[in-house]
């Protein structure tokens, strides 16, 4: 079994926080925020599964989510 490579590797919230540099209350913040119909923001990447319980997401999809929303730090 061959295993994704970074930037695809799975990630959870914990995850996220630890590559942006932020709070795991922020990146949940981030989720409920976009998950709001009457707020325009891009939205938040939909999980690609759970485990355990938890949702993870492809790192790469968060990273271009980021970038895009300009939360991704140089």
């Amino acid at each position: 079994m061959t295993r994704p490579t970074s930037p695809w590797i799975p990630v959870g919230i914990d995850g996220i926080a630890a590559h942006l540099g932020v709070s795991e209350n922020t990146v949940v913040t981030w989720r409920r925020r976009s998950a709001k119909e009457w707020v325009n923001v891009t939205k938040f990447p939909e999980p690609e599964g759970k485990i355990s319980g938890r949702d993870w997401w492809w790192l790469a999809d968060i990273l271009e989510w980021a970038k895009e929303t300009g939360r991704l730090k140089s």
